[in-house]
Protein backbone atom coordinates (compact mmCIF):
# COMPACT_ATOMS: atom_id res chain seq x y z
CA UNK A 1 0.00 0.00 0.00
CA UNK A 2 3.15 2.58 0.77
CA UNK A 3 4.55 1.77 -2.84
CA UNK A 4 1.20 2.21 -4.38
CA UNK A 5 0.31 6.16 -3.26
CA UNK A 6 3.17 7.24 -5.21
CA UNK A 7 2.69 5.60 -8.45
CA UNK A 8 -0.91 6.98 -7.87
CA UNK A 9 0.21 10.17 -7.33
CA UNK A 10 3.03 10.31 -10.42
CA UNK A 11 -0.15 8.77 -12.53
CA UNK A 12 -1.97 11.73 -11.51
CA UNK A 13 0.49 14.45 -12.14
CA UNK A 14 1.08 13.16 -15.89
CA UNK A 15 -2.13 13.22 -16.40
CA UNK A 16 -2.61 16.85 -15.50
CA UNK A 17 0.83 17.60 -17.60
CA UNK A 18 -0.50 15.58 -20.41
CA UNK A 19 -4.07 17.38 -20.57
CA UNK A 20 -2.58 20.87 -19.52
CA UNK A 21 -0.30 21.03 -22.28
CA UNK A 22 -3.66 19.87 -24.45
CA UNK A 23 -4.74 23.23 -23.50
CA UNK A 24 -2.18 24.95 -23.72
CA UNK A 25 -1.61 24.03 -27.77
CA UNK A 26 -5.12 24.60 -28.29
CA UNK A 27 -5.81 27.59 -30.57
CA UNK A 28 -8.18 30.31 -29.26
CA UNK A 29 -11.51 30.35 -31.45
CA UNK A 30 -10.98 32.72 -34.54
CA UNK A 31 -13.62 35.57 -34.55
CA UNK A 32 -15.81 36.12 -36.99
CA UNK A 33 -14.54 38.98 -38.92
CA UNK A 34 -16.69 42.33 -38.49
CA UNK A 35 -19.29 43.19 -41.53
CA UNK A 36 -18.17 45.85 -43.77
CA UNK A 37 -21.00 48.45 -42.77
CA UNK A 38 -20.09 47.75 -38.92
CA UNK A 39 -16.14 48.33 -39.83
CA UNK A 40 -16.58 51.23 -41.99
CA UNK A 41 -18.92 53.16 -40.05
CA UNK A 42 -16.49 52.31 -36.53
CA UNK A 43 -13.26 53.37 -38.41
CA UNK A 44 -15.14 56.58 -39.51
CA UNK A 45 -16.53 57.16 -36.23
CA UNK A 46 -12.93 57.05 -35.03
CA UNK A 47 -11.67 59.30 -37.57
CA UNK A 48 -14.27 62.04 -37.37
CA UNK A 49 -13.65 62.22 -33.39
CA UNK A 50 -10.10 62.24 -33.84
CA UNK A 51 -9.31 64.88 -36.62
CA UNK A 52 -12.82 66.76 -35.86
CA UNK A 53 -14.57 66.85 -38.68
CA UNK A 54 -17.06 68.75 -39.80
CA UNK A 55 -20.50 67.07 -41.35
CA UNK A 56 -19.53 67.05 -44.29
CA UNK A 57 -16.24 66.18 -44.38
CA UNK A 58 -17.35 62.83 -42.17
CA UNK A 59 -20.51 62.27 -44.65
CA UNK A 60 -17.26 62.09 -47.25
CA UNK A 61 -15.08 59.87 -45.15
CA UNK A 62 -17.93 57.25 -44.27
CA UNK A 63 -18.49 57.08 -47.85
CA UNK A 64 -14.62 56.59 -49.08
CA UNK A 65 -14.59 54.07 -46.00
CA UNK A 66 -17.51 51.86 -46.85
CA UNK A 67 -16.46 52.08 -50.87
CA UNK A 68 -12.73 50.86 -49.07
CA UNK A 69 -13.77 48.28 -46.71
CA UNK A 70 -15.98 46.65 -49.80
CA UNK A 71 -13.35 46.78 -52.24
CA UNK A 72 -10.88 44.70 -50.07
CA UNK A 73 -13.84 42.66 -48.55
CA UNK A 74 -14.44 41.73 -52.38
CA UNK A 75 -10.49 40.74 -52.70
CA UNK A 76 -10.86 38.17 -49.87
CA UNK A 77 -9.48 40.02 -47.14
CA UNK A 78 -9.72 38.51 -44.02
CA UNK A 79 -8.91 39.82 -39.91
CA UNK A 80 -5.65 37.56 -40.18
CA UNK A 81 -3.68 38.71 -43.35
CA UNK A 82 -5.61 41.71 -44.91
CA UNK A 83 -4.83 42.16 -48.99
CA UNK A 84 -1.78 39.35 -48.99
CA UNK A 85 -1.11 36.80 -51.17
CA UNK A 86 1.23 33.88 -51.37
CA UNK A 87 4.21 34.39 -53.31
CA UNK A 88 6.92 31.49 -54.59
CA UNK A 89 7.23 30.11 -50.99
CA UNK A 90 4.60 29.09 -48.48
CA UNK A 91 5.85 31.19 -45.91
CA UNK A 92 6.76 34.32 -47.08
CA UNK A 93 3.43 36.49 -47.94
CA UNK A 94 3.10 39.37 -49.99
CA UNK A 95 0.73 42.30 -50.69
CA UNK A 96 -1.91 41.71 -53.84
CA UNK A 97 -1.59 44.48 -56.05
CA UNK A 98 -5.31 45.10 -55.88
CA UNK A 99 -5.23 45.40 -52.57
CA UNK A 100 -2.17 48.24 -52.32
CA UNK A 101 -4.61 49.71 -55.38
CA UNK A 102 -7.69 50.19 -53.24
CA UNK A 103 -5.68 51.80 -50.10
CA UNK A 104 -3.52 54.02 -52.67
CA UNK A 105 -7.11 54.98 -54.13
CA UNK A 106 -8.53 55.31 -50.59
CA UNK A 107 -5.18 57.63 -49.29
CA UNK A 108 -6.02 60.02 -52.32
CA UNK A 109 -9.43 60.32 -51.43
CA UNK A 110 -8.74 61.03 -47.68
CA UNK A 111 -6.33 63.72 -49.27
CA UNK A 112 -8.65 65.44 -50.95
CA UNK A 113 -11.80 65.60 -47.69
CA UNK A 114 -8.85 66.47 -45.12
CA UNK A 115 -7.45 69.53 -44.65
CA UNK A 116 -3.21 69.41 -44.65
CA UNK A 117 -3.70 69.95 -41.11
CA UNK A 118 -6.26 67.06 -40.74
CA UNK A 119 -4.16 64.61 -43.18
CA UNK A 120 -1.11 65.01 -41.00
CA UNK A 121 -2.48 64.13 -38.49
CA UNK A 122 -4.40 61.04 -40.11
CA UNK A 123 -0.84 60.30 -41.56
CA UNK A 124 0.47 59.83 -38.06
CA UNK A 125 -2.23 58.03 -36.47
CA UNK A 126 -2.40 55.33 -39.22
CA UNK A 127 1.18 55.01 -38.45
CA UNK A 128 1.39 54.31 -34.93
CA UNK A 129 2.01 50.98 -33.74
CA UNK A 130 -0.70 48.84 -33.21
CA UNK A 131 -2.71 50.60 -35.16
CA UNK A 132 -4.63 50.15 -38.50
CA UNK A 133 -7.48 50.56 -40.56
Amino acid sequence: MKTLYPYLLALTLLVLLVVGSHFAQARPAVAEPEAVDVRSTRVARYLAASLELSRKQQKAVSRSTRQYFQQLATLGETTERPGMVASATEARLLPSPAALKAADTYEQELARIFTPGQYNAYSWLIRQPGTGR
